[in-house]
């Protein structure tokens, strides 16, 4: 029996077979590398016969059809390839390969779908027949002058009837034949000129595809004899035919029903998804006159719609009217994310228009909403545009604030950062067009009623404060930046300053708008506030010098009212105000000039002293009562430094007082200014100057201490509190009663509890009088009480009134009794933080000076302090500031003294402090002074060490034998510690 033949399997079909298992894997590389093999091995070089290319080409289309893996991808690529290299414009002629119309032919039997097949196996088949079409056209072996007209009408008959069978597919067929118009550029007219015809025919002219198709051939073949009767013009984007245009990208059916007998019937209508069609970006790019997917531009067509009216009437009605959709929103969600990156500077503002906005702002508002993330996405789009590119911020912002489509308030309404991030590139040079945006914002805030007004008025300036302080949080070390960032402030406060201290309604200047409705005098007190915020923050931090701005600031109010094209200022001051305000100008130029001349040290000084001329100035302007009195003074001690050079002024106690006065304003900006001024001025000091210090240290925390203060007059107790309990001033609360002029410090610790046993004391009396009035009993008297026939009368009309007339006058002094525990309450919090506010000051004193032995005064007040104030917060900060003295009064710090009698002396008188009942605090702040004053002496002489033994030796007698004497064991503990440290 005969063997059979094993039949051997030719080694070129194993290496195919792993070929074609590689191009569909769905690594890329592994893709390319198997059709660089292929190509390699079995095309190039005569490798295959005609018979064995014609099969590797059927294998190829038919692998196209297959779902498997990435096996579309990679067949795909390598038939483009290979059709290039055989048939392309340099490809080679081999004999039995078929030619283009069989190779369609092959295409069409390999794709077809027979028998009872799947939806999925129907599906991959309609794909390998659209792929295998891509192939055969991005080749190029249709244009080929060899090749029929037919195979090009073929191919495209293909491609169109799977775009008009299967509406899942149109959009890949209008993107194939869109990107074939490259392939064919510069080819015959009449290649454009069949797919033109064949779509009219196929009635896809009236899709969104269509409509990319026909823009594209309008645009590469500007000749051509373009079918009428389909569009206005034979344009889409005729500006009549915008409405049909907003149908049809919305894929409405009704929009592609024939108008003429040259189209057929009614398309399917497209599956919708969330990706944006093609199509979208063909029109938009087109209508921006943008350079897209390599199209030449050639000149517009007539009467072609602007892009605003086709953003308007396409989009914002269309995708964002109230009745649409949340699918169609979330449409026009993806086109503004698209426009965002691209739109130029100029018409980003068409962007934006009145139906976005509204959808934009209701989405962001709550995160329950359904196109919340969608809205997110447009936020983030719009900042990395802004970011990006700085010419884009103004347009934007101007976008989002404007009245009509936006809102001043839109960072509130959305609960995002939106605007405030787009405020915070201070340190740009476009920002002056920002400044210039919040400016027509406030002369313009788009309503006519002025509380509307006044509050939009307040959004913009308080957005312009925070864009200031933006400016702090992120400082720049860039000369360049840094230098616009001080000029954008200057710009910043300048309008501020125009809306808070001028006329604009009276400006001659036509450039400046008149504001509608007018700026209200609330309105001018805010901007006046929100200049303080801003000088306020720029001194606690500054961008440079603290006084740079309050200079500058006054310079440009001095500069409009010099200026008669400006508008007016709505200073109401006679002429001696004005002259004195010239004065205080003269002077401060005259600062500021020696400012710059002086050595650091000296510059230091006058520019604190800039500072303090330039914010009292401004509180002139401001009208504050006591600032033309702080400007005289200030003038008067300054006038010589316009006649004689002169380093530094003789007269700190006028100095101080001022600064006194601003650190009792309720203001942030005066505490932060007395400061900086204090810590230029502290070595200057005097006695007299520390004493004016001392005797606010030394005020009573009530009515009386306040009055005495504040130099307020006695009115009988009936006078009543000022308007603004917070500010101190000269016309302060009202004045004490004469039983309150005889409290001791020590008698208002227990303020708290007379008020309790007050209280009571006052609701008996004042239901005794009530009674009384009535006819009653008060409280259980009546309940116990018989019924009698009078309390059963009723009363007559004249007795009502009478009765009324007593009632009034009882809870009117009622009234006045719980006005006058509001004064006494708000007296001792005034006095309380201004002693707060003088301790902040010593502070910087024994920082800078307690080298200096004039602070030695200190010591004894401020122990004083510790032990008789009510308030914890003043304690507590005392023994700070004693325990900071006493810690930087050591070594060579201990400050020198001529004589050692005056500190022996104020050491016998913190003994004696120490004597008094205090808290613990006030036991280890004398401990503190007395060691401080002892390292004193012993510095001016190591035998004063004996007095002060003695000293110590008399007080720790008198805690043995004299009750009254509460001195706390830890006071000579601290000392026999210092001896033991002194020792060695």
């Amino acid at each position: 029996m005969s063997k059979k033949r094993r039949r051997e399997q030719p080694a070129i079909d194993v290496q195919l077979v792993e070929i074609y298992e590689d191009l569909a894997n769905v690594d890329e590389y592994i893709r390319l590398k198997a059709a660089q093999a292929l190509l390699t091995n079995f095309v190039a070089d005569g490798k295959s016969t005609g018979e064995q290319l014609n099969e590797i080409v059927r294998r190829l289309l038919r692998g196209l059809c297959s779902g498997r893996k990435a096996a579309r991808l990679g067949f795909s690529v390598v038939l483009t390839e290979l059709l290039i290299e055989l048939s392309g414009p340099s490809g080679r002629g081999v004999a039995g390969l078929q030619n283009v119309f069989e190779l369609i032919e092959t295409l069409k039997k390999q794709s077809q779908v027979s028998g009872n097949v799947s939806g999925q196996e129907e599906r991959d088949h309609h794909f390998g027949r659209l792929f295998g079409a891509e192939s055969i056209i991005k080749s190029g072996i249709l244009y080929q002058p060899s090749t029929e007209i037919e195979a090009w009408s073929d191919i495209l008959d293909i491609v169109y009837d799977l775009a008009k069978k299967k509406s899942w597919l149109r959009e890949e067929c209008g993107f194939i034949l869109f990107n074939s118009i490259q392939t064919m550029k510069g080819k015959d007219l009449k290649y454009a000129q069949v797919m033109i015809d064949k779509m009219l025919a196929k009635g896809l002219s009236k899709t969104p595809q269509g409509i990319a198709i026909w823009i594209g051939i309008q645009a590469e073949y500007p000749s051509i004899d373009l079918p009428p009767g389909v569009w206005h013009h034979e344009d889409p984007l005729n500006r009549k035919e915008n409405s049909r245009l907003a149908k049809i990208l919305v894929e409405d059916p009704i929009a592609t029903l024939p108008q003429n007998g040259t189209e057929s019937e009614t398309t399917a209508k497209g599956a919708w998804t969330t990706k944006l069609q093609f199509a979208w970006d063909v029109i938009l790019a087109e209508l921006l006159n943008v350079q897209t997917q390599g199209l030449q531009k050639n000149a517009k067509p007539a009467k072609r719609t602007e892009f605003a009216q086709f953003w308007e009437e396409c989009i914002d009605k269309t995708l964002f009217a109230a009745s649409s959709s949340e699918e169609r929103k979330y449409r026009g969600f993806l086109l503004f994310q698209r426009m965002i990156p691209c739109a130029p500077a100029k018409l980003l503002g068409d962007l934006f228009t009145k139906n976005l906005m509204r959808c934009l702002t209701n989405q962001l508002a709550s995160p329950d909403r359904y196109l919340h993330r969608a809205a997110e996405r447009s936020i983030k789009a719009i900042l990395a545009r802004a970011r990006s590119n700085s010419n884009t911020r103004a347009p934007i912002l101007r976008a989002l604030l404007d009245p009509v489509h936006g809102d001043i308030t839109f960072d509130k309404i959305t609960k995002t950062k939106t605007v405030e991030t787009l405020t915070s590139f201070v340190n740009d040079p476009a920002f002056e067009q920002v400044v210039e945006i919040y400016e027509d914002l406030i002369l313009r805030p788009g309503v006519e009623d002025e509380k509307i007004a006044a509050s939009r008025r307040q959004s913009a300036a308080d957005q312009l404060v925070s864009a200031l302080r933006s400016s702090q949080q992120h400082p720049t070390d860039k000369v360049l930046a840094k230098s616009e960032c001080l000029v954008n402030i200057r710009r910043i406060l300048a309008l501020l300053a125009k809306c808070a201290y001028f006329d604009v309604e009276n400006a001659s200047d036509d450039r400046i708008l008149n504001p509608s409705p007018k700026i209200s005098q609330t309105s001018r007190e805010m901007f006046r506030t929100r200049i303080s915020s801003c000088l306020s923050s720029l001194v606690a931090k500054p961008i440079g010098e603290p006084s740079y701005f309050a200079y500058k600031l006054v310079c440009d109010i001095h500069g409009r009212e010099e200026n008669a094209s400006q508008p007016n200022a709505i200073l109401n001051a006679d002429e001696n105000v004005r002259s004195v305000l010239e004065k205080a100008w003269q002077i401060l130029r005259k600062i500021h000039s020696q400012s710059n001349l002086n050595p650091d040290e000296e510059a230091r000084f006058f520019r604190a002293l800039e500072l303090l001329y330039s914010l009292t100035i401004l509180q002139v302007h401001n009208e504050e009562a006591d600032a033309v009195g702080i400007l005289v003074e200030l003038n008067h001690s300054f006038k010589p430094l316009l006649h004689k050079k002169k380093k530094r002024p003789q007269d700190s106690v006028t100095l101080i007082e001022i600064l006194l006065s601003f650190i009792a304003k309720p203001s942030q900006l005066f505490r932060r200014l007395a400061q900086q001024v204090f810590t230029a001025c502290a070595s200057e000091l005097d006695v007299v100057a520390l004493q004016s210090m001392i005797e606010v240290l030394q005020t009573k925390e009530n009515l009386s201490g306040q009055s005495q203060m504040f130099d307020q007059e006695d009115e009988d107790g009936d006078a009543g509190s000022a308007s603004d309990v917070e500010e101190v001033n000269a016309a302060g609360v009202g004045s004490t009663s004469p039983s309150a002029d005889g409290e001791s410090d020590e008698g208002s610790s227990n303020t708290d509890a007379a008020d309790s046993d007050e209280n009571g004391g006052e609701l008996a009396a004042l239901n005794a009088k009530l009674a009384q009035i009535v006819g009653t009993r008060p409280g259980k008297e009546d309940l116990d009480a018989e019924d009698n026939s009078s309390s059963d009368e009723e009363m007559t009309d004249e007795q009502m009134f009478e009765l009324n007339g007593s009632l009034e006058n009882i809870f009117r002094e009622q009234k006045k009794a719980t006005s006058k525990k509001t004064e006494k309450k708000d007296a001792k919090e005034n006095i309380t933080n201004f002693k707060c506010r003088v301790l902040d000051l010593l502070e910087i004193y024994v920082k800078q000076e307690h080298g200096n032995s004039l602070g030695l005064s200190l010591s004894l007040p401020i122990l004083t302090v510790i032990r008789t104030t009510t308030s914890p917060l003043v304690s507590r900060k005392a023994c700070d500031v004693m325990r900071e003295y006493a810690r930087l009064c050591k070594g060579d710090g201990v400050p020198e003294v001529d004589d050692a009698e005056p500190v022996v002396g104020l050491l016998e008188t913190v003994h004696i402090e120490a004597m008094k009942e205090g808290s613990n605090a006030h036991a280890s702040a004398c401990s503190q002074a007395s060691l401080l004053l002892v390292r004193v002496l012993v510095a001016h002489d190591r035998e004063c060490l004996r007095r002060v033994v003695k000293i110590y030796g008399a007080s720790q007698e008198s805690a043995l034998f004299n009750s009254s004497c509460k001195v706390k064991t830890s006071f000579f503990t601290d000392w026999l510690n210092w001896c033991t440290s002194a020792r060695k």
